[in-house]
């Protein structure tokens, strides 16, 4: 990626001398930005463009070109592959439009793009991009002439128009860019491949990433994997509202749609995921400036009461940071550097007439405190108050603070000048008491993540894929694209995973013989591969007593199904034994992009209602299993709530684990459900009691 970040050379195809077009504005972006390798134009004329010599094709320059820059229309795009390939140019970013973006015929034209370049070897950002910047490095190919200042935040983005939006925060906010760069359609480098190299780059301290939608999803999570916690990344995902579930049938299908597997892999990678462009700034600046929140105590100074308890009540609600609980030798110290002291509980109140000296005691003060591992100042503009002079202070004091510091001085033009003195010393600022504490919150989930341990998850010694795959080719050798209950729970049977005692009938006499073979009581449903839903049906009977029960119970069944199925396949009843204890539900969905997501929650009718599960991605750690567990209700009433008793929690865990065998070793299945899982009590085990299982 370092020849789209630092080429040595740039060509632009397409370069002009009419700066209200692509390739001109492009080349004047390069030469207003300082580009320190060699410029070339590329123009079927010729000439000299604004003041740098052209050349009519690349195959002219007789030098080597590391990075070609396109700004000329799509058909002439596709066809400059073959002279960049003669010139044997590698790399290419294509600002061109008209493309997958268009429609149709336009994802037509892509292919040919990429077919083009693949006969060559070169590799594309793009097309339909809106380029890439380097501040210190004097790189701008980018529609925009806005430069930052120099700095350590780099940017991803899918989006040209937003990431020219971050660039003027940027700017207006004196936080430096170190890189910036955006995909356009993503035709072949994308969000892992830049990844990969902005978490190694020295000149990047924290990545900024805008997408839409991810692509090549199990690739971003194997690079953030092999570069986990190196480096801080902030993620805006739009779209949150996509209906990624639509087609799934099962329960947790319909709860856990794609933008819910985006927090689980973000969560997994310990991505922070901004909720709004607002919190992503603030993540940004905060990551910039800071260095790694070590405690989560914070010592809250302020001159303003009110700002003092907004901040209190943002430190309370916070995950990962609370007010610190000051020392008597703290409070001691704070006395006598401020002799006008207005309130010596965390928050620090100097009052509305503090001079800077007595910001600059209380400091000193609080960061020597052992419980205190960030700080938050904040300053109101009350004409007592000379917001300008304490700003000053904060910054000169900058570099002595042991601890990581963010700055609220909420206001008009009197608070702006002040901020302006802040932003300038590279301490960063919020306009709110509540965004100044979650900035620290931010930091210090980072932080504390980053150290967590992930022990490999412990594998059962058991494969059932050879039986397992034996039953998924006989389905899919009859056209179906759902197994039976009877099937699921094969496969089930495969990796180990316990079932009640259970018989399959076709006739009511033969319901009897089972039942009484099993014993009583017992639960009575439909097989059939085209109902996903027995009980919507009436393809259910719970607590089957005696013989005559069973044989109603048969005949009951059937004919509601063919009532309310006439085009069903019926392939008869499944007969199981009743078992007692909790009820959870299990389930795997195979993401498209990211591959088999495991979800774990309250089970039978509880799972809608309450529409509470919890999710892990597959491969999990053995803490990311108890997390995943231990996250929801389901575990509260597991682990004894209100004086029931204690569940076999780690028999859950076991099933858990073998479901995610049967969704690593077997990829043809897309979602798996056990609703419920039937957990008795500790020692006792837990069973599948029900298997609904589709195939992609």
């Amino acid at each position: 990626m370092k020849a789209y970040f630092k080429p040595e050379s740039v060509a632009i195809i397409g370069a002009s001398a009419d700066t209200t077009k692509l390739g001109g504005m492009l080349l004047k972006n390069m030469i207003d930005a300082g580009y320190k390798g060699k410029l070339y134009p590329i123009n079927p004329k010729g000439g000299e463009i604004q003041g740098v010599k052209a050349y009519t094709s690349v195959k002219d320059v007789g030098a080597p070109i590391e990075l070609a820059v396109i700004a000329v229309k799509n058909l002439q795009a596709i066809e400059a592959m073959q002279e960049l390939g003669a010139a044997g140019v590698k790399f290419t970013s294509i600002l061109s439009a008209g493309f997958k973006e268009e429609g149709a015929e336009g994802a037509k034209l892509e292919e040919r793009l990429l077919s083009e370049a693949a006969k060559y070897g070169i590799r594309i950002v793009g097309p339909n991009c809106f380029g890439n910047m380097n501040v210190s490095y004097g790189l701008n190919f980018t529609f925009t002439h806005i430069l930052p200042p120099a700095g350590n935040i780099s940017i991803i983005s899918q989006s040209g128009a937003l990431g020219s939006s971050i660039l003027e925060w940027s700017k207006l906010h004196e936080f430096g860019m170190a890189n910036f760069m955006t995909f356009g359609n993503k035709s072949d480098i994308n969000e892992a491949d830049v990844l990969g190299y902005l978490v190694e780059d020295p000149n990047t301290k924290v990545i900024g990433m805008y997408c839409e939608g991810i692509s090549h999803g199990q690739k971003l999570v194997e690079t953030l994997e092999k570069h986990k916690n190196k480096k801080p990344v902030v993620v805006f995902k739009s779209g949150k509202t996509e209906a990624g579930s639509a087609a799934a049938s099962s329960h947790t299908g319909s709860l856990a749609g794609s933008d819910a597997v985006n927090d689980v892999i973000f969560s997994k990678m310990n991505l922070h995921r901004a909720q709004d462009l607002d919190e992503m700034f603030d993540a940004l600046s905060v990551f910039s400036t800071c260095s790694p929140m070590r405690k989560n105590g914070i010592a809250i100074i302020t001159n303003a009461g009110g700002l003092g308890v907004m901040s209190a009540d943002a430190a309370f609600e916070a995950p990962y940071i609370e007010a610190a609980k000051l020392a008597p030798e703290t409070i001691e110290a704070i006395k006598k550097a401020v002799p006008t002291i207005a309130g010596l509980t965390n928050p620090i109140d100097v009052r509305g007439d503090a001079k800077a000296e007595y910001f600059k005691g209380a400091i000193n003060a609080v960061i020597k405190d052992p419980s205190v591992g960030g700080l938050v100042i904040m300053g109101s503009p009350l004409d007592t108050a000379d917001l300008e002079s304490i700003a000053k202070i904060i910054v000169e004091m900058r570099d002595d603070i042991p601890v990581p510091t963010t700055c609220c001085f909420p206001g008009g033009d009197k608070c702006e000048r002040a901020n302006r003195i802040l932003r300038e010393g590279k301490v960063p600022c919020y306009p709110t008491p509540d965004r100044a504490v979650r900035a620290l919150s931010i930091l210090r989930k980072f932080t504390v993540r980053s150290q967590e341990v992930h022990d490999p998850m412990k594998v059962p010694a058991v494969s059932g894929k050879a039986n397992a795959q034996k039953i998924i080719a006989n389905a899919k050798a009859e056209g179906r694209k759902a197994l039976t209950e009877a099937e699921g729970k094969r496969i089930f049977a495969a990796y180990g995973m316990p079932t009640p005692g259970e018989a399959t009938v076709n006739s009511a006499d033969d319901a009897v013989k089972e039942c009484n073979r099993i014993g009583y009581p017992v639960v009575m449903k439909i097989l059939s591969p085209d109902i996903a839903h027995k009980t919507d049906v009436g393809g259910v009977v719970v607590g089957v007593k005696n013989a005559d029960a069973a044989k109603e119970a048969f005949n009951k069944i059937m004919n509601n199904c063919k009532t309310a199925k006439p085009n069903a396949r019926l392939d008869g009843v499944s007969i199981q034994q009743m078992v007692f204890g909790q009820e959870v539900i299990l389930s795997m969905i195979r993401d498209v992009q990211f591959g088999p997501v495991v979800s774990f929650g309250l089970g039978g009718i509880y799972v809608e209602i309450m529409g509470e599960i919890s999710q892990a991605h597959a491969p999990m750690s053995e803490q990311q299993l108890d997390k995943m567990i231990a996250s929801t209700k389901a575990y509260k009433l597991l682990a004894g709530a209100r004086g029931l008793p204690p569940a076999d929690i780690d028999a859950v865990k076991d099933m858990i684990r073998r479901i995610v065998m049967v969704a690593m070793e077997n990829p043809e299945i897309h979602e798996l459900e056990i609703n419920p899982v039937i957990v008795g009590k500790k020692g006792e085990g837990c069973w599948a009691v029900d298997a609904l299982c589709t195939l992609n």
